[in-house]
C-alpha cells in the first residue's frame, strides 16, 4: 500500500483529529498538495505526520493549511501501559525519526502545529527547533449544560442574553453566503480572505459529506446575517473553526449567543468544544469568559535557509 492508503488504515485504528484526516487535507489543499510520513516499526505503525508542502515564489516549505489550525505528528501508542521513562524514550525515538525525515527534503522553512494531545516538545528543542507555546480553550465536558453555563462569567452570560434577544432566530446558510458575509468581516480589518472562494467550496462540501461540519448564524427578522461560526467536529472535539460577527450588526452581540448555541451543538452531539484559541489578547479574553479550560499546545519551526535567517534577524532588529 502507498502511504496514503496505510494513513488511510492508521486513521481508522486511532483518534486522528479532523485537520490531519485526508478528506479534510483533499479538500483543503487537493490530493497533490499534501503527503504523509510514516514510522513503521515490528510491523505497526508508531507515528504519522501528514503535512502540507508548499512551493511558493522559490520558497519550499511544510505549512499549515488554511482553516486547519493543527497539523503535525500523530504518536500511537502502545496498548501496554508504558512507564513515564519509556513513553519518553518512545516519543523521542520517534521525533528523531520525523526530523531526520523533515530535514532530507531540502526545505527552507519547516513549520507545523501539533494537536494539544502531544505535549513533548524537548525532541524538536534539542534539535534547535523553535518551540512556540500556543493557546486553546476547551470545555471538556458539555453533556450538562447547567453546569456549562454555571461556569460563564456573569458578564459574558449578560451578553449572552442581549444576542439572544437580538436574535430572530438561528439557521444554515449556504457557502457563497457564508463566504460573502465572512469577506466582511477581513475587510474591516484591511485583510483579505486567507482562503479562496472554490477552496471554501471544497471544505463545506466535504465537511457536509462527512457529516463532520455545519455553517451555523444567527439571523435577523428579513433573515439578514446578523454573525456566523463554520463549526466542524470529529469523534471527540467539536471545533469553532471560523466566524465573527458581521461589522455592521457587531453592537447587537448576537455573536456571543451564537458561541452558545454552538456549545449547546457540542452538548448535542456529546462532544468537547473548542475555541481554537489565540494568544490574540482580545480574542484570548473573550474565549476564557466561557469558562473552557486553557490548554497549551506547540507550534514547532525551523528555518535552514541562511537568507531567510538573515532576513528575518534584519527585521526582528528593525521592529527593536
Amino acid at each position: 500500500m502507498s502511504n496514503k492508503e496505510q494513513f488511510e488504515k492508521f486513521c481508522q485504528d486511532n483518534y486522528v483529529c479532523i485537520y490531519s484526516k485526508p478528506w479534510w487535507l483533499d479538500a483543503v489543499v487537493g490530493p497533490e498538495n499534501w503527503d504523509v510520513w510514516l514510522y513503521e516499526k515490528g510491523g505497526r505503525i508508531w507515528a504519522a505526520m501528514p503535512y502540507y508542502l508548499e512551493q511558493k515564489n522559490g520558497i519550499k516549505r511544510i505549512t499549515k493549511p488554511p482553516l486547519t489550525q493543527t497539523n503535525g505528528l500523530i504518536v500511537s501508542y502502545p496498548k501496554d501501559p508504558q512507564s513515564l521513562s519509556k513513553r519518553a524514550s518512545y516519543e523521542e525515538e520517534i521525533c528523531d525519526a520525523a526530523i531526520e525525515f523533515i530535514e532530507s527534503m531540502g526545505l527552507d522553512i519547516y513549520e507545523q502545529q501539533f494537536q494539544y494531545k502531544y505535549q513533548n516538545f524537548l525532541p524538536f528543542f534539542w534539535h534547535r527547533y523553535s518551540v512556540i507555546p500556543r493557546y486553546t480553550y476547551v470545555i471538556e465536558d458539555t453533556s450538562d449544560m447547567e453546569q456549562v453555563d454555571k461556569n460563564i462569567s456573569s458578564k459574558y452570560k449578560n451578553m449572552i442574553r442581549k444576542g439572544e434577544k437580538n436574535v430572530h432566530h438561528f439557521g444554515t446558510i449556504d457557502a457563497d453566503t457564508f463566504y460573502t458575509e465572512h469577506e466582511k468581516i477581513f475587510a474591516r480589518q484591511d485583510l483579505p480572505v486567507p482562503f479562496s472562494r472554490e477552496q471554501w467550496h471544497r471544505i463545506y462540501e466535504a465537511a457536509y459529506a462527512h457529516n463532520a461540519g455545519e455553517v451555523f448564524a444567527a439571523l435577523g427578522e428579513n433573515d439578514e446575517v446578523l454573525s456566523l461560526s463554520f463549526l466542524v467536529w470529529d469523534e471527540e472535539s467539536l471545533y469553532l473553526d471560523a466566524g465573527g460577527p458581521i461589522p455592521e450588526h457587531s453592537r447587537l452581540q448576537t455573536y456571543d449567543a451564537l458561541v452558545h448555541k454552538s456549545i449547546e451543538k457540542a452538548h448535542d452531539l456529546g462532544l468537547k468544544f473548542d475555541f481554537e484559541g489565540s494568544v490574540v489578547k482580545q480574542i484570548n479574553h473573550s474565549f476564557r469568559e466561557y469558562g473552557g479550560r486553557p490548554v497549551e499546545y506547540y507550534r514547532f519551526r525551523k528555518v535552514f535557509n541562511p537568507e531567510i535567517i538573515r532576513k528575518e534577524a534584519e527585521e526582528t532588529i528593525s521592529r527593536l
